[in-house]
């Protein structure tokens, strides 16, 4: 009788669910590209069948449109002079109001007022951009299996990205090193935005930047423009939305990343300022927190604050203060199974790690053509880390300790004009003041030959003043609608050192049809030194003395050439293919015969620090990129990327060896489909494959690790071998419900759905004789439910 009441009860909430008529409103509006001007008098427009509901854009640009009964739409709209734009797949919930920023491009001939088609799928909000890069949506991506609701992982799917490690997000482009990436959050540059981030890093296992705040962004694989610096592999500029300057909303929702609630609204309908703040904690602690012992004692614990509220005038342009930050810790307690050496089973580790940004963003126009963009912004960073021994109960006796904190002033500030309808010029510039204090020691057994009893600091300094400038000047000309050039020039200077750098920037594309485009793209770049580098100290074993022995070193730098090829197959079917060559010089490596080199650091919960180095190292990177295309229509999407690679690096000794990260191919194929029950309800399934080379670590000399009972290498034959290649396959299956005010979301995700075993390092067992391997992440699900009211 339970059973077939409980029946009833739900077929009779399905029945009145899918009978009633559920509407929202569609707001927004509508800019130039370039200038970010407001475009009044234009015409917006949805089909409802074989109807259509339209407005015209306000003296703001602004525009709404009430009551629109939620589906999937494309919004149309028209303008004379521009060039046609149309956004398909517009999802319309009942839970939250569709809110959209739509920008035209001008036509380079005006002849007449045109239907506007909007801005293709994939391609750059920042139109100096031609090759290595593509914009997305991060809600639009966040359906990817595997993604997590991670910025970073969803860009794993790109070609020529590849992940090292799947307890990480670090973004390793066409075998670069993960450093080699540059963060941006609103136009300034921030530090690494992910939970248990190592110094030096840019990756970790739990990402900060949550993608119910994030708005469109751009991600660069290669030649970027000049506007971006201090960078050798890649950018991610990524933007924050506005909260809705009309109606309070909120979001509740757990997940892999976290308990969330998060709200945003209007702070004052009639000015049009805006408020909108997430929170989310850490779902194993709360787990801990219940008794529940989930992760072994090991608990990550973290938690993030985001924040933006945005100001619009009248006459001073638009002001906006924003804000990002958390902190994670986790202890690992011994454990009775044998570990990845001899002594991790006498260990207890202690990690914390600590970020922060807050900063305020001012748009000013000056006139119709033309728009300063400036931000001002203070960020923080810390990392600790302690290692004790409990071997013999010595638990006070510390194997290597650390306390680190930098940090950063930031100004930058950024003028666009918009000459006409063929020119655009661009320039601008960052002032970085830094502040370092670094301290850590290791105890003097880990040297060869060891010195017991002592403990050597390899960090110990405290700097303030570490300052960088950075300026640049570009220029756009469309010779024609379907030819355009860009040129542009950005340089920059550290005064610690004097060391300066000045980068040109190039790129041509051209249409061969309205289907076909080629291009070419030429950029130097240029990158200064991690600081914990830099400030590393030497210890002389003579004299006991420290000295910084690599305060002199230079940026390292590289020269990008990419060749692209794109093609329309179909309305909705994209094949895009790009060969580039990439020659990375002035690396720092051991002033010394070794096989270090810097291109090989940053992929690790710890950066090695290194002393005693030189600009002598060089470095290239070359390979093929494939991309298949099918974006969202008729319910279903694919995407398929292969990247076939090479990447090598010549260290000290002379001997030219693959980089760390060179698998030397990647294919990821992804795709999904979402199944209409109703107008109100849907299914969503999606897949992805990811086939890659093994990765490459240092190889082990098994007769000398028997002799000496633990793990012994040989150097001379580092990363010359690829592990068992990877394998991985992940799903995920969502049910979506509307119901009058709220949407709800139910999701199941699986990463390595085939539990298959993909090594990530290998070690020399002292109990089987033998070498051994550490596997990366099996199957694992993880539940998802999220509602917005």
């Amino acid at each position: 009788m339970r059973k077939f009441s409980l029946f009833v009860l739900f077929y009779l909430l399905f029945f009145f669910n899918a009978k009633a008529q559920f509407t929202q409103n569609i707001r927004g509006v509508i800019i130039d590209e370039v200038t970010k001007g407001a475009l009044p008098g234009a015409n917006v427009a949805i089909g409802l069948g074989e109807k259509s509901l339209g407005t015209i854009s306000n003296e703001s640009g602004e525009f709404e449109l009430f009551n629109v009964p939620i589906g999937r739409y494309s919004l149309n709209v028209s303008f004379m002079g521009y060039e046609p734009f149309e956004m398909r797949n517009l999802e319309l919930t009942s839970g939250k109001e569709k809110v959209v920023s739509i920008a035209l491009t001008e036509k380079v001939v005006n002849v007449e007022e045109v239907v506007v088609t909007a801005l293709k799928n994939g391609e750059t909000r920042n139109k100096m951009a031609v090759l290595s890069a593509r914009s997305f949506s991060v809600k639009g991506t966040e359906r990817f299996a595997g993604s997590l609701g991670d910025p970073s992982r969803m860009a794993s799917n790109f070609a020529g990205v590849i992940t090292a490690n799947d307890s990480r997000n670090d973004i390793i482009i066409r075998g670069n090193s993960p450093q080699g990436l540059l963060w941006k959050l609103e136009g300034i540059n921030i530090p690494n935005p992910n939970h248990f981030g190592a110094l030096g890093s840019t990756g970790g296992p739990v990402s900060m930047l949550n993608n119910n705040v994030l708005s469109n962004s751009d991600f660069f694989t290669g030649a970027f423009p000049a506007e971006y610096g201090n960078a050798l592999s890649g950018v991610f500029d990524l933007k924050m939305r506005n909260g809705n300057n009309k109606k309070h909303e909120f979001v509740g929702q757990i997940g892999f990343n976290g308990f969330e609630l998060g709200a945003e609204g209007p702070i004052s309908k009639i000015a049009g300022s805006s408020y909108m703040i997430n929170y989310r904690y850490s779902v194993l602690s709360v787990m801990n927190l219940l008794g529940l012992d989930v992760a072994d004692g090991a608990v990550p614990e973290y938690q993030d604050l985001t924040l933006k509220l945005n100001f619009p005038t009248k006459k001073l342009g638009t002001f906006s203060l924003f804000s990002v930050g958390g902190n994670s810790s986790i202890k690992f307690e011994p454990s009775s199974e044998e570990g990845g050496n001899t002594y991790d089973t006498f260990e207890r580790t202690e990690n914390g790690s600590q970020m922060g940004i807050a900063g305020i963003t001012h748009r000013f126009f000056p006139n119709k053509r033309s728009n300063i963009y400036t931000t001002a912004a203070i960020s923080y960073q810390g990392v600790s880390t302690q290692i004790d021994s409990t071997f013999d109960n010595a638990a006070d006796k510390r194997f290597y300790g650390e306390g680190n904190k930098e940090i950063r002033l930031s100004a930058s500030t950024k003028y666009t004009l918009k000459i006409n309808s063929k020119n655009t010029f661009k320039t601008g510039a960052t002032f970085e003041s830094f502040g370092v204090n670094y301290v850590d020691s290791v105890t003097g057994e880990v040297y060869d030959p060891p010195m017991y009893g002592q403990y050597i600091k390899q960090l110990d300094t405290k700097e303030n003043g570490l300052n960088l400038i950075q300026g640049f000047g570009e220029w756009q000309h469309h010779f024609t609608n379907g030819l355009t050039f860009y040129g542009g020039l950005y340089s920059q200077f550290f005064f610690y050192n004097s060391t300066y750098s000045i980068d040109p920037r190039a790129s041509l594309s051209y249409k061969l049809s309205e289907s076909r485009k080629i291009s070419f793209a030429y950029g130097k770049h240029s990158q200064m030194q991690p600081f914990y580098i830099l400030l590393t100290e030497a210890y002389d074993r003579t004299n006991e003395t420290y000295e910084k022995t690599n305060i002199n070193l230079d940026f390292s730098k590289a020269h990008h050439f990419v060749v692209g090829y794109d093609q329309y197959l179909a309305e909705n079917l994209k094949l895009k293919v790009e060969g580039y060559y990439q020659y990375l010089y002035n690396i720092p490596i051991k002033n010394s015969s070794s096989y270090f080199s810097m291109v090989n650091a940053g992929s690790s919960f710890h950066q090695d620090r290194v002393d005693n180095l030189v600009n002598g190292g060089l470095a290239r990177n070359y390979g093929t990129e494939f991309t298949l295309e099918k974006y969202l229509n008729n319910n279903y999407y694919f995407l398929i990327t292969t990247s076939l690679f090479e990447s090598k690096y010549l260290p000290s000794d002379g001997v030219w060896r693959n980089t760390e990260f060179n698998t030397n191919y990647v294919v990821n194929a992804l795709g999904g489909y979402e199944i209409p029950i109703n107008d109100k309800m849907s299914i969503d399934m999606n897949v992805r494959m990811i086939s890659a080379g093994g990765k490459r670590n240092l190889f082990i000399d098994l007769e000398k690790s028997i002799a000496n009972n633990e793990t012994k290498y040989d150097h001379s034959k580092a990363y010359s071998q690829r592990e068992k290649s990877y394998f991985r396959l992940d799903a995920r299956v969502s049910f979506k419900m509307n119901g009058k005010k709220t949407t709800q979301e139910w999701a199941l995700d699986i990463t390595n759905l085939s539990n298959h075993q993909n090594v990530y390092n290998s070690f020399y067992s002292s109990s089987k004789k033998a070498i051994d391997y550490v596997y990366q992440q099996g199957m694992f699900p993880m539940m998802l439910y999220r509602i917005n009211f």
